[in-house]
């Protein structure tokens, strides 16, 4: 008699557990789903800030800086990151013209494949640009053998530095944007 009560009540539960064990891990599906695309959207958006911070105090600095900066530096500098800043803008855009929900996996790939693209060459020309700017600073006459040259350097090497690894959590963040199901 209680068993045959335990198999009734269990047969009457069974589908509820089902359909709310489906529905909590499509809820949980659809959170990261979102997670993914705005977690990237945000840190461009910072990037973009950042950036446009730099290129102002840069453009500004022959009325704060000791440094004395030559002006064909800073207008080739200023220029570089006003560059970056419009490729920045491009790569939002391309990340927020994702569709999640209708896209394919394929086509997702797609757009995630030509962001890194983009990406890769933006973080190329820049180092091209920058590296020799700062190495010619650093020997200037006006720099060479005072504190503008170890400071220059110094700052050359903390800045690349952090640029690599920005850029790795980037790609990292990008190819999470491919496998958002298998996610951790």
């Amino acid at each position: 008699m209680k068993l045959e009560d335990l198999r009734t009540t269990w047969k009457s539960v069974k589908p509820h557990i089902d359909s709310q064990i489906s529905e909590d891990v499509a809820k949980g599906l659809l959170t990261k789903r979102n997670d993914v695309k705005s977690r990237l959207l945000k840190r461009a958006i910072w990037d973009g800030i950042i950036t446009t911070i730099c290129l102002i105090l840069m453009a500004l600095s022959p009325l704060w800086s000791p440094m004395k900066f030559p002006y064909w530096w800073l207008t080739v500098f200023c220029s570089t990151i006003l560059v970056t800043n419009l490729y920045g803008a491009r790569i939002y855009r391309s990340i927020r013209a994702i569709n999640l929900w209708e896209n394919s996996n394929s086509e997702i790939l797609n757009v995630v494949v030509s962001i890194k693209k983009l990406y890769r060459n933006m973080e190329l020309a820049i180092a091209i640009v920058l590296i020799p700017l700062f190495i010619w600073l650093s020997l200037n006459p006006f720099f060479i053998h005072t504190w503008r040259m170890f400071f220059t350097w110094g700052i050359t090497i903390l800045g690349f530095t952090l640029e690599y690894l920005w850029y790795r959590n980037n790609i990292k963040q990008f190819n999470n944007l491919v496998n958002w199901e298998k996610e951790s």
